[in-house]
């Protein structure tokens, strides 16, 4: 369950004010208190759920109350636990002010940051996402994370291929899987050929955090339209590939939770339990999948149906997304998949 940043932040109330912090050591605003954090993490816990936590280390507020600018300089800068020595310059948001960068090298910014994290620890958190990872010193996160057990950590490094990233972040962390982003768009798309999808641009599943959407995408559009699938019933399509295939730690959008693909994609990644996908069928707008000899996926993004069929063990299946029944002649089992569809096949 990832949730939004809780430290003190931004007065404004809205969304992008959270990720502009002002004080690490006090959990407070819009999103509730440090009492209500640590109750989460406990209900959480309760459900067999762990809470991850969307981190912003990389810079503080810009609001005028605590720093003072001029021709893109810091004049001044006074927070509750940081003063003008400890930033670095600003960080540029189109034609905005710009963001105070705090400076990493000191020892004073590393230790407040340290305990930010040990003290999310403390309150339940099990996980962690590092905001503007691609701007932080990859040698600052083991020193961040010393002493705790192994949790779930994964950076927001933007790059289209898997070769751009520095391979130093992950000796700490994961990453979202922007690589796997851009080839489900290119595939997903008008015209775009699902023939991709069996050797898909995207990082090793030991480093990555696969993703159709995510809290980028919806709120900054234009910023990350390289990545993001405009169409919502293609990207339902795209949630059945992402949670029927077995590598990395999927990312599933709280909006998009309600989906039938997403919902029925979790089902089968749990029966399927990390076997890999062996491909029966592959076309442009056509693609089918077994994993093992008793699970299916099919998906058909075409505006007609498509007559599917593959061995399989001889029995009863059900569709987990239609709860369409199937039963099999012999080992041979076929069906009409309609337009626009996918399907994940399990035993009945």
């Amino acid at each position: 369950m990832l949730i939004s940043p809780p430290q003190k932040s931004h007065s404004s109330r809205s969304w992008w004010a959270r990720y502009q912090p002002v004080d690490f050591t006090r959990i407070e605003g819009p999103l509730g208190t440090l009492t209500e954090l640590k109750q989460l993490c406990d209900q959480a816990r309760a459900r067999g759920l762990a809470v991850v936590v969307d981190t912003v280390i990389h810079h503080l507020s810009n609001e005028g109350r605590y720093l003072r600018t001029r021709a893109g300089r810091i004049e001044a800068a006074q927070y509750p636990r940081f003063s003008t020595p400890d930033f670095r310059g600003l960080h540029q948001l189109g034609k905005g002010r710009g963001l105070p960068i705090l400076d990493t090298n000191s020892a004073w910014v590393r230790s407040q940051l340290r305990d930010y994290i040990h003290g999310l620890f403390g309150l339940g958190v099990r996980g962690f996402r590092i905001d503007s990872a691609k701007h932080l010193d990859p040698h600052l996160f083991p020193y961040l994370f010393q002493g705790l057990p192994p949790v779930l950590v994964f950076g927001e490094l933007v790059y289209a291929s898997p070769h751009d990233f520095p391979p130093e972040y992950f000796q700490s962390m994961r990453a979202y899987d922007f690589p796997l982003a851009r080839s489900l768009k290119s595939a997903f798309a008008p015209g775009g050929d699902l023939g991709q999808l069996l050797q898909p641009q995207a990082l090793g599943g030991e480093h990555s955090v696969p993703f159709v959407n995510h809290h980028d995408l919806v709120k900054n559009r234009s910023a990350f339209d390289y990545f993001r699938i405009s169409d919502v019933r293609d990207r339902q399509l795209a949630y059945a590939f992402l949670l029927a295939r077995p590598e990395g730690v999927p990312l599933v959008y709280g909006g998009d939770l309600r989906g039938r693909e997403v919902k029925a994609g979790l089902a089968f990644r749990r029966q399927a339990s990390g076997r890999p996908l062996h491909w029966v069928a592959a076309g442009r707008d056509e693609v089918a999948a077994r994993v093992g000899d008793n699970l299916a996926l099919a998906i058909n993004k075409a505006g007609r149906p498509w007559r599917f069929h593959t061995r399989i063990r001889p029995g009863h299946y059900i569709d987990l997304v239609s709860q369409a029944r199937y039963w099999t002649h012999g080992d041979q089992l076929e069906m009409w998949l309609p337009p626009r569809s996918a399907a994940l096949l399990v035993p009945g």
